[in-house]
């Protein structure tokens, strides 16, 4: 517990300088543009006056750039707790080890990566065959998942994806990421959220739920009938970063069919997360309102001819909601049979289940990551610390599932998270294989 007190600590204080140093830099070009603007270009002083005002300008502007891109290019900041099966996982992840290049232009600000991201997603799009699967459940709703196998080679492992919020297996992040695992030989299976699909309309009343995990349960299942022999990996891309570990740790019997499980920028509790989402900072209300307006209520309006055909939904309420928190009380607490949001927050975390966690698991955050509150990043820290199987990865920049590398404007085509994720996965399969390699310091 101390160790990981004095990681945190550690941690929060570095944030909390680099904060004060940008915020330094900023209000000193702040107030050069100003003085410039005010005096300079006006000609309220002389010409020599004006120059050097504007020679302060130019130099305040270059030291804040190198600022920025001199602190975005830095190593992740890696949390565990030291043993022999974190020593050979590392060794086997050099990127971890090295510094994270974002692009050189924009790629230190995590609002304009996010925004891309979101806009644009990748800077190129794949073209991959891929195989689209159903599901029926119990009550009816109709799952889709899609695979990806690897051309004219043996299959080393297969990767289940479980992608962000209303995403399917057709956004580029997924698609770059799912290129990445084919050529290392990796089969990726994404499961496409309950009602994100478009032209695969609802067979039941419901759509996805931030931490509902039957839809993930019966892909793992289907996936463990077909390719019983095969490694399995999980991984979690934002609310399927926390759909993932929750499947995963609400029933820890599961983890027998893993060999590991990769979360990336979830927020791990939602009732702290919510309460975040209603402030300013970091402009939080704002993504609030863009993710409420966008795609959530795009996945509800495509399927309201299925989902009013109940009563108990107050179609009205739906289309005036501004933000999640609105969303939640008039449409998901009734979708789900809760009596308040809280109460369906508290369930669908999978922070009061992360203690369960006995294989593998990478958990990755970014710092300037504008969607996720900071408040929740002592959890992952905590558990980093304390379980011998767990790393927990810290990098500067990144924005919200960003993670752009390499240019000066237009990043390469596979993004860092990519590399980094594919690599991580090699490790963990390769580990796997030597059971040496996996057992415990304590147990040896």
């Amino acid at each position: 517990d101390l160790l990981c007190n004095v990681s945190a600590l550690l941690f929060e204080r570095q944030r909390l300088l680099a904060d004060a140093l940008r915020n330094s830099l900023t209000l000193k070009l702040k107030i050069f543009i100003i003085f410039f603007l005010l005096f300079g270009a006006r000609g309220y002083v002389n010409t020599e006056a004006t120059d050097i005002s504007l020679l302060f300008l130019v130099v305040s502007i270059v030291a804040y750039y190198v600022h920025r891109v001199s602190s975005a290019s830095s190593p992740p900041i890696l949390f565990y707790k030291q043993s022999d099966w974190m020593t050979n996982i590392l060794e086997l992840c050099p990127l971890l080890q090295q510094p994270y290049r974002p692009t050189l232009l924009w790629g230190w600000n995590g609002h304009i990566q996010t925004f891309i991201l979101g806009k644009m997603g990748r800077s190129i799009n794949p073209a991959l065959p891929l195989v689209r699967r159903s599901i029926k459940l119990e009550d009816g709703a109709t799952v889709y998942y899609d695979t990806f196998e690897p051309p004219f080679q043996e299959v080393a492992a297969t990767v289940i994806v479980a992608p962000g919020i209303a995403n399917t297996s057709e956004k580029l992040y997924i698609k770059t990421f799912a290129r990445r695992c084919l050529i290392s030989g990796f089969r990726c299976v994404v499961l496409n959220h309950l009602g994100a699909l478009k032209d695969y309309p609802l067979t039941t009343p419901r759509i996805f739920g931030y931490g509902h995990t039957a839809e993930l349960a019966a892909v793992v299942d289907k996936c463990h009938e077909k390719y019983p022999s095969s490694q399995k990996i999980l991984v979690g891309f934002s609310m399927g970063g926390n759909m993932a570990a929750k499947y995963m740790c609400e029933a820890p019997e599961r983890q027998k069919m893993f060999a590991g499980i990769i979360t990336v920028c979830q927020g791990y509790d939602i009732t702290r997360s919510s309460a975040y989402l209603l402030s300013w900072e970091r402009l939080a209300r704002f993504y609030n309102w863009a993710i409420t307006n966008g795609a959530l209520k795009s996945t509800i309006n495509r399927n309201a001819k299925y989902l009013y055909r109940t009563k108990q939904y107050d179609q009205s309420k739906v289309a005036t909601a501004s933000c999640i928190q609105d969303l939640d009380n008039c449409l998901m607490t009734k979708m789900y049979k809760f009596s308040t949001k809280e109460e369906m927050y508290t369930e669908w975390s999978c922070s009061r289940y992360l203690d369960n966690i006995s294989i593998p698991m990478m958990m990755m955050n970014a710092v300037d990551d504008p969607v996720i509150a900071p408040v929740c990043s002592d959890i992952p820290i905590r558990l980093a610390c304390q379980n011998e199987r767990v790393l927990h990865v810290q990098t500067q920049c990144g924005g919200h599932l960003g993670f752009y590398e390499g240019g000066w404007l237009i990043p390469n085509g596979f993004s860092w998270l990519d590399r980094t994720l594919v690599e991580f996965i090699e490790g963990l399969v390769a580990l796997s294989k030597d059971p040496s390699m996996i057992t415990d310091s304590t147990e040896e």
